[in-house]
């Protein structure tokens, strides 16, 4: 859907490497004793990643892209759900589950806006399969309009919006990236989003007397792998996807 060549190829190269990373982090995920958060996290990059280099190229017609929002919409759904329960019961990752929710909701948005927010038409050949005028598709064929003459003012405002939130939570990666988290030894893959807050315990001494004293939960034993997969990549890979996404709707906007 990127008419510009270069672009699509430099967006092309993003999203493999975000990609292929995602796939060995979930990959580690799946082998780990890490929770169900970890492993959907991991997941949903991964197949955002794959949906954002299809979209780089080509239209993936109405029943592709509606499987597409329908997915990211439960990976969004899944994501606040896990996020608000962290946020009740005090846990940690309440801030990265409501980031990957926010990233699932500005895939679902660029799915869903696409014939709102680019100046080009798209459209989809009889039969299923698609393509963005800028990369062809006009063989003869007989193709339906899916699109309008032009951008839509509203839709292309909360894109914009989309564009800030995304901006922000890049931010919100960076920031980890760079600050780095400790590492427990033997599990690099434990996060803020899978650490156990520490927790109070009452000691009764000989004299029948409770004394709270502050316990960290052991953390999980898992085999050491490559440093590569710890949370400082972990969150710079989220981070270069969210820039990959910004680019993504701007050029869809633009018409690059």
């Amino acid at each position: 859907m990127i008419a510009s060549l270069p672009l699509a190829l430099a967006l092309s190269a993003v999203f493999v490497l975000t990609g292929a990373y995602a796939l060995v982090r979930w990959s580690a995920a799946m082998t780990g004793p890490l929770p169900p958060s970890r492993r959907m996290a991991e997941l949903a990059h991964l197949l955002m990643s794959v949906a954002m280099v299809v979209m780089t190229w080509t239209w993936a017609g109405t029943t592709g892209v509606t499987v597409q929002i329908v997915l990211f919409t439960v990976f969004a759904g899944y994501f606040v759900v896990d996020a608000v329960a962290r946020y009740r019961t005090g846990s940690h990752g309440c801030a990265g589950g409501s980031a990957h929710a926010l990233m699932a909701a500005a895939m679902v948005w660029m799915l869903a806006a696409m014939p709102l927010i680019m100046p080009t038409p798209v459209v989809a050949e009889a039969g299923g399969h698609g393509a963005h005028s800028g990369h062809g598709g006009g063989d003869g064929a007989a193709m339906d309009m899916t699109a309008h003459t032009g951008p839509v003012a509203w839709a292309v405002v909360l894109t914009i919006g989309a564009c800030a939130a995304l901006l922000a939570t890049s931010a919100f990666w960076a920031v980890r990236a760079l600050r780095g988290r400790t590492v427990v030894a033997g599990a690099p893959l434990v996060t803020d989003e899978t650490a156990e807050p520490a927790t109070e315990a009452a000691e009764t001494g000989p004299g029948g007397g409770g004394t709270a004293v502050a316990t960290v939960a052991p953390a999980v034993a898992a085999p050491a792998p490559h440093r590569l997969l710890g949370p400082r990549s972990d969150a710079g890979c989220h981070a270069l996807m969210g820039l990959g996404m910004i680019v993504m709707l701007l050029g869809m906007v633009a018409g690059w």
